[in-house]
């Protein structure tokens, strides 16, 4: 589960994008300080007053400029910014997605890097004038994605032809960019069939195209348009070139083949999900019931049996995979398959069934026969590693965190042998982008600076001096150049929106991509929250961020909202904009707003992270009560009027903190929680919790259900019926506790969405929910 910046576990409603997804901002935070910037001049003089024993009127709706309609737009108020940017083959145009200017579909566009001019390559509409509906395939892909898009979603280049592949309304189209005078001329469309294409991807010379469609792997060939099965047969329950649940939802694993550079094969999975648990999925949409029996993966139950092949297109044979020690094939995950520039080797990685153990290991084409090539071991869990395989010598780039954090090695691609340890420090290198060979430079995105914020840096493949390229403070997301200097950068910070800017050798800025502001948000006087420093009761220093009321009165406390992820995996709190329209709304009214990232949550280091292993909710909890004991430091703020909502993993927070600490949180909103973990699938639980055949006990004790009698506050449970990743079992059993508690709480239920709310509807409704339990009830 994805917020705009960073990925998430357990998924974040991205249609509340203002509220529980979009990521805080701030900058040089002071420690367990009230706010200097967020707090109006009011503030100083409370200080020298005692607080007033009445109880402080949150404001009406009017008292804010941000409207419900505001707070439920779709798509969200905020920046337009470039999404999916890469190169173009032959290094003159850098290509981008972004939401057309009079409507809320996407198109693709270029700037040229010689005219500096932007222009608008293919449109939807160039496509077909009438998409045909989603199927459930492509539905549930883009809900594992978090991808909320319409228009042109995706759009993928061949290496080494000028034609970029685009699917759309399951359809596949190309575009061919050797002659931009005519736009719509250059647009080929190679499908129209019933069953949508899955999955596409062009051969690095253009000349063919392999997808999924239903459960086979499907090949075309440009030129001639025909088409060619490349596996037949699979049953019921198996399919051939598709990731399973666990892979798309849990490992970043969205894919399931992958071609070779000479597109003379196909490495791909086959996944038996013959033996997973049938789960139903029941919904209503337009009046009529929806029934899906989901493949599921439940804790302690069987994984789907995946294994890895080959397959020659020139014979259409397929060669397994196999290694010594492979073992069970449902006891271990596959993943980051890639190919060697030469196609003489084909890497991936395995991970033991409860992730304490990660391999990297080196096929052979031919044979099939693959050997390890690193091993990496942890007592809590290891993820699966970037690496980047370098294509001018047998050497990668290796990410590991073995030392505490995640750093860069050089390694030789023969023996594995550490050649170079490139990187190393007490911060995170948190993404590994493609090397300037030519200049014998690594490159990657890192907190070297702090763990709010995000900067470009290079190291010498041969080890040597750490040198930053982006100069603002803030946040800043990275393409590269994969053949060049060159990189698109997209900068935010507190006190300023984002921008795109395209940058060539030494630097230097050649021109930009532009991210507009909506301009409706220059009329609602939104405000930024300030970072603060938070000292948990462990000695760690958390990070938060803090939006105080617009007017405060002196003598005047305040009621608080906590806004809560608090899952592994997932930072919350940068230096980077976003309106924060829920956040302003509630500030304008007389409200507190708060978020923390507690330990656990991502980009901190190994121990940061891993504090939650075994026991999850409880470190997250203590930490979250530090931010709490913080605020009761400030002297606007009503400690004993405290609300708390959060989606997913923050639902799941938000029920652990009314049930958990009653005496400190009054007031909640749960969407979509986890109440208890064996319910949830396999892939996320299991690296969290441990095996539950060995680890029952501590199931046991993360159970919520088992605390409804503590409930003393005010609850709100919402859940989408249709969610297929926390699915509404969780919220059935709460339920189901609490009626046998003889506890009073609300529920809200959405029929026909799942875990994001898609409908304009249902977002509109459910941010209007979430503010007025809050403000009714604190």
């Amino acid at each position: 589960m994805r917020s705009p910046l960073v990925p998430a576990r357990f998924g974040l409603l991205s249609v509340l994008s203002v509220a529980a997804c979009a990521p805080p901002t701030g900058s040089s935070p002071p420690r367990a300080a009230p706010p200097t910037q967020a707090a109006p001049a009011g503030v100083a003089a409370a200080v020298k007053q005692a607080a007033s024993p009445e109880k402080t009127r949150i404001a009406g709706p009017e008292a804010s400029r941000i409207t419900y309609a505001h707070l439920g737009r779709q798509p969200p108020l905020g920046a337009r910014l470039p999404r999916a940017i890469q190169y173009a083959p032959g290094g003159k145009l850098i290509t981008y997605l972004q939401r057309q200017a009079d409507g809320p579909e996407q198109a693709l566009f270029a700037f040229d890097t010689t005219s500096r001019e932007i222009r608008q390559l293919v449109a939807s509409g160039d496509l077909l004038k009438d998409a045909k509906p989603l199927s459930r395939e492509e539905e549930l892909r883009r809900e594992r994605q978090r991808m909320f898009s319409k228009g042109i979603t995706a759009y993928s280049w061949a290496k080494r032809a000028e034609v970029a592949l685009i699917p759309f309304g399951g359809d596949l189209f190309l575009r061919d960019l050797r002659d931009l005078r005519d736009p719509k001329g250059a647009i080929a469309r190679l499908t129209d069939t019933p069953e949508p294409e899955i999955d596409p991807k062009v051969c690095d010379g253009g000349e063919r195209v392999v997808f999924v469609r239903g459960r086979e792997l499907v090949m075309i060939d440009v030129a001639s348009r025909r088409e060619t099965a490349l596996t037949r047969g699979a049953p019921e329950g198996v399919s051939r070139g598709l990731s399973d649940f666990n892979g798309q939802e849990e490992f970043d694993e969205p894919s399931g083949f992958w071609i070779s550079p000479g597109c003379d094969r196909v490495a791909y999975l086959e996944v038996d999900e013959r033996e997973v648990e049938k789960v139903p999925v029941l919904g209503f949409r337009d009046g009529k019931e929806d029934l899906m029996m989901a493949r599921y993966p439940r804790v302690g139950g069987k994984n789907p049996r995946v294994r890895a092949g080959i397959l020659d297109l020139a014979t259409r044979k397929t060669t397994w995979l196999t290694w010594k020690g492979g073992g069970g094939e449902d006891e271990r995950y596959l993943g980051r398959f890639a190919w060697a520039e030469d196609g003489k080797a084909l890497w991936f990685q395995t991970l033991s069934r409860d992730q304490k153990r990660l391999s990297l290991l080196r096929a052979r084409p031919r044979s099939g026969e693959a050997a390890e090539v690193v091993v990496e071991t942890s007592p809590t869990w290891v993820d699966f590693a970037d690496m980047r395989l370098l294509e001018r010598s047998p050497r990668f780039v290796w990410s590991t965190a073995e030392g505490g954090h995640r750093h860069l090695a050089l390694r030789d691609a023969d023996s594995g042998a550490e050649l170079a340890r490139l990187t190393q420090g007490d911060w995170d290198v948190t993404s590994l982008l493609p090397p300037d060979e030519e200049r014998g430079l690594a490159r990657f995105v890192a907190t070297k600076d702090g763990p709010t914020e995000r900067h470009l840096y290079t190291v010498p493949l041969a080890g040597g001096e750490v040198k930053r390229l982006t100069s603002d403070p803030g946040m800043h997301q990275i393409t590269v150049d994969p053949r060049g200097p060159g990189y698109v950068e997209l900068h935010a910070a507190l006190d300023r929106p984002w921008k795109g800017a395209v940058r060539g050798a030494d630097n230097a800025e050649i021109g930009a991509l532009p991210a507009p502001v909506d301009r409706e948000l220059a009329e609602l006087e939104l405000r930024a929250p300030q970072i603060v420093e938070v000292r948990a009761a462990s000695g760690d220093t958390l990070y938060g961020a803090l939006l105080a009321p617009r007017r405060i009165e002196p003598g005047r406390r305040y009621p608080v909202v906590v806004s809560v992820y608090g899952g592994p995996g997932v930072q919350t709190v940068f230096n980077s904009w976003s309106p924060w329209l829920l956040w302003n709304h509630l500030a304008d009214r007389g409200v507190v707003v708060f978020q923390l990232d507690n330990r656990g949550s991502a980009n901190r280091g190994r121990a940061f992270e891993s504090a939650i292993y075994g026991r999850l909710g409880e470190v997250e909890l203590a930490d979250q009560i530090a931010g709490l004991d913080f605020l009761k430091t400030l002297p606007y703020v009503d400690a004993g009027r405290v609300g708390i909502y959060g989606h997913s993993y923050g639902g799941r927070m938000a029920l652990d903190a009314l049930l958990m600490a009653p005496d400190r949180f009054h007031v909640g909103v749960a969407g979509s929680p986890v109440t208890d973990d064996r319910l949830y699938d396999t892939g996320y639980t299991e690296r969290y919790m441990g095996l539950l055949d060995k680890e029952a006990a501590r199931y046991e004790a993360t159970d919520l259900t088992k605390r409804a009698g503590n409930l003393r506050g005010k609850l709100l449970l919402m859940h989408g019926l249709m969610d297929e990743n926390v699915h509404f079992a969780h919220t059935a059993k709460m339920i189901e506790a609490l009626m046998a508690a003889d506890k009073r709480f609300d529920t809200l239920v959405f029929p026909g969405e799942r875990h994001g709310y898609r409908s304009p509807a249902a977002s509109h409704y459910a941010n209007r929910a979430i503010v007025e339990y809050l403000t009714e009830h604190l």
